[in-house]
């Protein structure tokens, strides 16, 4: 189908996989990056482009966006398919464009296609079909569009991809984390959310990010928080392959596992943490939340940056053999859970500016691991990196 945008005329059409394997060639085949100028894309990233190959081998769902193909050279042909009159629209006058937007583009072959926007999916295309023939017969959408190879026709060529990631914008992880039916930690996350007695979007709200607004008075942490704890609370196992189950389809035994795990450290943290059980077991009304958050500090359980830590800690223990109930029994009845508590300073909270301390997490976790006696290394080792980060000396009894 032929259309016009701004000055540009392009062609949407489909093509089978073998297709795409087979005749567009990476941008660096066609041309070389002698100088910046000449540059037209980004690198490609192995990585992305095997996330790619294993969604299109494992996802009976599968499906991608059109990709952006870039043509020059050759002999392009358009040969129009007129539509007249129609018995099935008979009553219904057609437009000049819906008479003459159908046809045929013929390819002579010696043209030089590449990926404008969707190179990963290209060559995840490519790998995929070379690793199972069954595939070549699947069929992507793509829009094909002129491009000349001198100074000018490059910079439209990169003016176009700029376009095309500058304003797509990715979806937000916390959009995501609600709508996927692929990632296994989003899947608990959300049944966590519905399930998980105390929970609820009230007291787990879906906001943009992990970080809870200085304005919140009912949450104990976010969508986003929480699913951050979901992959790290996950069994072992499941951790070592977190990425193969982000990307799915996921299983429902999988699913349990990580959903069972999760459940044992809340169980265990409600049990032993009263101001979690009093707020998950309060009427929203009561912002109960804002005795625990405050803005002189409260509880380290109610920051997201103190439960990611704690979560952690508990999580070594239970990959230790201890259950997760004893875990955090040891965890609480060792560990100062108040901000203000001397230990926290300079490592998760900045009493004089009253702001939480987002980037020593593994700190916060190891004081925590060796106040229960489970921290790998030395004092010595904790308590030089304590003063590194810090600038202050671990005293002896913490």
């Amino acid at each position: 189908m032929r259309a016009k945008m701004g000055d540009r005329w392009y062609y949407i059409a489909t093509m089978a996989f073998a297709d795409i394997a087979a005749v567009v060639q990476p941008v660096d085949k066609i041309h070389e990056k002698a100088e910046l100028k000449t540059w037209i894309q980004r690198q490609l990233r192995p990585e992305r482009t095997q996330q790619i190959v294993e969604y299109l081998r494992s996802q009976k769902e599968r499906f991608f966006n059109a990709i952006v193909l870039g043509v020059y050279g050759g002999e392009p042909q358009w040969d129009q398919v007129a539509i007249q009159e129609n018995l099935r629209l008979e009553g219904q006058s057609l437009t000049e464009r819906e008479t003459n937007a159908f046809g045929f583009v013929r390819l002579s072959g010696n043209e030089s296609i590449f990926a404008i926007d969707g190179q990963h999916r290209v060559e995840g295309i490519r790998e995929a079909v070379a690793a199972d023939a069954s595939l070549k017969s699947e069929e992507q959408t793509v829009i094909f569009i002129s491009h000349k190879t001198n100074d000018e026709g490059r910079e439209r060529t990169r003016r176009l991809f700029s376009t095309l990631n500058g304003y797509a914008r990715p979806v937000p992880e916390s959009e995501l984390i609600a709508l996927s039916e692929d990632n296994a930690f989003a899947i608990v996350t959300r049944r966590l959310i519905d399930d998980y007695p105390g929970f609820n979007m009230r007291f787990v709200p879906l906001l943009p990010s992990a970080s809870i607004p200085s304005h919140e008075k009912i949450c104990l942490t976010t969508v986003v928080g929480l699913y951050h704890l979901t992959q790290f609370l996950a069994p072992p196992q499941i951790r070592k392959a977190r990425k193969t189950h982000k990307i799915g389809p996921t299983n429902t035994e999988t699913a349990n596992q990580i959903f069972a795990s999760v459940r044992e450290f809340w169980d265990a943290v409600k049990k032993h943490v009263p101001p979690v059980l009093e707020v998950l077991n309060s009427n929203p009304r009561d912002e109960l939340a804002s005795k625990y958050r405050r803005e002189d500090g409260g509880n380290i359980l109610f920051r997201t940056v103190g439960l990611a830590a704690f979560a952690r800690a508990a999580r070594v223990l239970m990959d230790g053999g201890i259950t997760a109930d004893k875990g955090v029994a040891d965890l609480v009845a060792k560990t100062p859970l108040e901000l203000d508590a001397a230990i926290w300073r300079e490592v998760l909270w900045r009493p004089e500016t009253k702001t939480m301390l987002h980037k020593y997490v593994r700190l916060a976790h190891n004081v925590m691991l060796y106040r229960v006696g489970a921290y790998p290394g030395t004092r010595n080792s904790l308590a030089k990196e304590y003063h590194r980060i810090t600038g202050h000396t671990y005293r002896k009894g913490w």
